[in-house]
């Protein structure tokens, strides 16, 4: 897969979960669509694979149309000053994938695979490339900048932010964590009557940490009802997700599509 600088940054961004954003509903449309662009294309190959190429088009073009008639409701967190500003726009982005394919007649389990398959065909880049990528994560500098960011959530500044504490690492259980007892993506979906989805966009980190070796161990999510979501970071080590208390693998991804 051809990679720019451009496209390299966007790496960045989506493994760090930050990336400057206005925090306006026109200024995401009109101005920074290209954050989405990735999940465009990953959407409409994974529709292409399920649905075939003619009505993959047909879905990705009422997507588009779903997404933009969320995003007026989408509520402010601070735009570019904070770091889960991108989070919460993937959120309402997969919020569209499943309204479209609910209204075609699919469950949430069968959107859940889609969304699953959309982060995989975006991890299709050489593995040195997502190694690299994923080394960032655990430099002093964005360590600093990832603690300050996160401690300033708990200011609770903005109702529909996320709320969350860094948890500093011992070095040989994990190398530092975050501890999310508010979830900014749980509240809009359940603003929006969708809570079932949530669970299932939980899942695409699973495949983040898979795909940059980011070593996450995560037990619990309130998107399951647990009191807080409990990623812990550890460099090296494999990757596991309890997911829909099933285990791994969840049983959606074992089934045939």
């Amino acid at each position: 897969m051809k990679l720019d600088r451009r496209k390299f940054l966007k790496m960045s961004a989506i493994t760090a979960g930050a990336v400057a954003v206005g925090g306006s509903a026109t200024y995401i449309i009109t101005r920074d669509s290209d954050i989405l662009d990735d999940h465009f294309s990953g959407t409409e190959k994974t529709l292409a694979a399920r649905f075939g190429s003619g009505q993959a088009a047909g879905l990705m073009k009422d997507i588009h149309q779903e997404y933009e008639a969320l995003v007026p409701g989408m509520p402010d967190i601070g735009g570019k000053d904070n770091i889960f500003t991108e989070w919460l726009i993937f959120g309402v982005y997969y919020l569209a994938v499943y309204q479209v394919l609910k209204a075609k007649g699919e469950t949430v389990e069968e959107a859940g695979r889609i969304i699953y398959d959309t982060f995989k065909a975006m991890a299709d880049y050489p593995k040195w490339l997502l190694r690299l990528v994923g080394n960032i994560k655990y430099n002093e500098k964005y360590l600093t900048k990832l603690e300050e960011a996160v401690t300033k959530t708990q200011e609770r500044r903005y109702p529909g932010d996320w709320v969350a504490a860094f948890i500093q690492g011992d070095g040989e259980s994990f190398d530092y964590g975050l501890d999310i007892t508010e979830c900014g993506i749980c509240k809009f979906y359940h603003a929006q009557g969708a809570d079932e989805l949530a669970p299932y966009l939980c899942l695409s980190d699973y495949v983040v940490s898979e795909a940059f070796e980011r070593g996450l161990v995560r037990y619990k999510t309130l998107a399951e009802g647990g009191e807080v979501c409990d990623f812990r970071f550890m460099k090296g080590r494999q990757t596991f997700v309890n997911p829909l208390r099933d285990g791994w693998p969840p049983r959606f991804l074992s089934q045939k599509a």
